[in-house]
């Protein structure tokens, strides 16, 4: 698996793209996820969470994640790594923040309230990571601290665990059955959970804010790109194992989801 790491104590980066643009991949750093707008499913290690506008969410060092994006997403992640907590924090102070962020939860539940300070400590962040200044290492991570300590906060009542409704069975099903399309039909699976087969893509959408269709298909591509960069696989063997009709057909599927070619995939990945 890729394995993503930081050059500075802190880093800052934007996204807003149609599609995740990255397959499943692990940091040496930690990072915070703030949901600008969008929404979609967010994987991390092995649970499944659905993310709207607002939502935030915190993986740590060693942990795999990757995005399914429902729609046009906006993701703003800060980065740091180790050295920011041991210049920052005292012993205890260390302690408590730790303690939240090794919790077994990942993704943070938002008052409104908090929601409206941490968008406005982001922008702060972020203005002071463009512009050079005397102060401007003091501001950042101050204005860090402050989202760290706020975060940590909140979580005291707000953690929110993976689904464990319906639609988290349903989706560590298809993980199962990813090989398996007749397993994966709408008709089969609506049987297999007991959902009125004209009901279950509304309810699957309404789950999850993805199409089941779509669903699929991107989960599917992100566990071909995976395979093809980290494992030897020829795309003629991954076409055949994921049920592509041959390897034009997936190099197809491929580029439209990632906007690259399989081998510009792999050569990106290299480097």
């Amino acid at each position: 698996m890729h394995v993503k790491s930081l050059a500075k104590d802190i880093e800052i980066d934007y996204l807003f793209k149609e599609q995740w643009p990255f397959t499943i991949h692990k940091h040496t750093h930690y990072e915070i996820q703030f949901i600008i707008k969008g929404k979609g499913l967010h994987y991390i290690n092995d649970d499944q969470f659905v993310y709207h506008s607002g939502d935030v969410f915190i993986t740590l060092p060693g942990e795999s994640h990757f995005f399914v994006f429902s729609e046009k997403t906006a993701v703003r992640i800060i980065k740091f790594n180790e050295a920011f907590f041991l210049q920052n924090f005292q012993n205890k102070e260390l302690e408590l923040l730790k303690q939240g962020l090794f919790s077994s939860n990942r993704k943070i539940r938002l008052s409104d309230t908090c929601r409206k300070n941490i968008g406005e400590l982001f922008s702060l962040l972020i203005s002071s990571y463009k512009k050079v200044s005397v102060y401007q290492n003091l501001i950042i991570k101050n204005t860090l601290c402050l989202i760290l300590t706020l975060l940590m906060d909140e979580t005291k009542l707000n953690l929110t665990r993976p689904q464990d409704e319906k639609i988290h069975l349903i989706l560590r099903y298809i993980q199962e059955n990813i090989r398996e399309k007749d397993q994966l039909s709408v008709k089969n699976i609506s049987e297999h959970f007991s959902i009125n087969k004209d009901y279950f893509t509304q309810y699957f959408r309404k789950a999850t804010g993805s199409t089941y269709k779509k669903y699929v298909q991107q989960y599917v591509l992100n566990m071909i790109a995976y395979q093809w960069v980290h494992q030897d696989k020829t795309l003629s063997q991954l076409a055949y194992e994921f049920g592509f009709s041959d390897e034009g057909h997936l190099s197809r599927s491929f580029k439209a989801h990632f906007n690259k070619t399989p081998t510009a995939l792999r050569k990106e990945a290299e480097k």
